[in-house]
């Protein structure tokens, strides 16, 4: 099934479409697609999950700035910077660790 392209436009459809009305971009619903239906291994998983949602995240932006415009959240920048350091921070953390 790894090798079924329209199985993956399908499911790319229903997970967009998931996404976009709830707002979470998907990648909770695509990890366990990739891993379950398509048999990548999970390491591989996360990283085609992780690449797919920075796409889907940067095509979004032009979008979503007609709801919220940048200036609004630029006034909040001390947060955001914060919260992408956190996040830098903890994902690197995460993706070196190795439990005993």
């Amino acid at each position: 099934m790894r090798d079924n392209k329209a199985a993956a436009f399908g499911g790319g459809a229903i997970i967009g479409t998931l996404g976009g009305l709830i707002g979470l971009r998907g990648a909770e619903f695509r990890l366990p697609l990739l891993i379950g239906a398509f048999r990548f291994p999970a390491l591989e998983a996360v990283i085609v999950n992780k690449a797919t949602s920075l796409v889907v995240v940067a095509s979004a932006l032009p979008f979503r700035a007609a709801a919220v415009p940048f200036g609004e959240v630029a006034a909040h920048w001390l947060i955001v910077l914060n919260l992408l350091a956190g996040s830098l921070l903890g994902a690197w953390f995460g993706a070196g660790w190795q439990p005993a």
